[in-house]
């Protein structure tokens, strides 16, 4: 490594550098390990012992740079999934709550207006009821009216003298 020996290895954990040394030295490794027509030979064979050293030589903190990454994007993965479902979630729960919204404000009117049409026909009942029993009261009072003059006259006829007739 020469003008990147400076890595710095911030940059690489917060996933702003790449490490990809580790990464082509496998990817070759494994190349040259599942390649058949070169896996007899001897130069193949040092070619992996090669790789493999250069692995090895690799300082431990760009290893563990390289895994650093991985799991920071498997985490980053994960958590923009998981956003994305509570983000689902809350438009159906949303969604939900609108449509029972609607629904109660649609009871809610229509039992005001079911309350006001029982409270007209309450006060239509009240008012004939009234009317009805006024007529009674004034049949009632007419004939008490016509009992009072009925006594009165009755009263006043045995105060009056009797008259006597004459049998003949």
């Amino acid at each position: 490594m020469t003008d990147k020996e400076d890595i710095n290895f911030k940059n690489i954990i917060n996933g702003e550098m790449k490490v990809e040394y580790v990464d082509n030295l496998e990817v070759l490794r494994e190349k040259l390990d599942s390649n058949s027509i070169l896996k007899n030979r001897t130069s193949n064979k040092e070619l992996i012992a090669i790789v493999d050293n250069l692995i090895d030589i690799l300082p431990v903190e760009m290893r563990t740079a390289r895994w650093l990454v991985r799991e920071q994007d498997t985490f980053l993965n994960e958590a923009k999934e998981e956003s994305q479902n509570i983000i689902n979630n809350a438009k159906r729960e949303s969604e939900t709550l609108i449509s029972n919204s609607y629904v109660l404000q649609e009871a809610v009117i229509e039992a005001n207006t079911l309350i006001k049409q029982a409270e007209k026909e309450a006060q239509a009942y009240r008012l004939k009821i009234e009317d009805e029993m006024d007529t009674l009261f004034s049949d009632l009072q007419s004939k008490l009216e016509q009992l009072n003059s009925y006594i009165e006259n009755e009263k006043n006829s045995l105060r009056k003298p009797r008259e006597i007739i004459n049998p003949e």
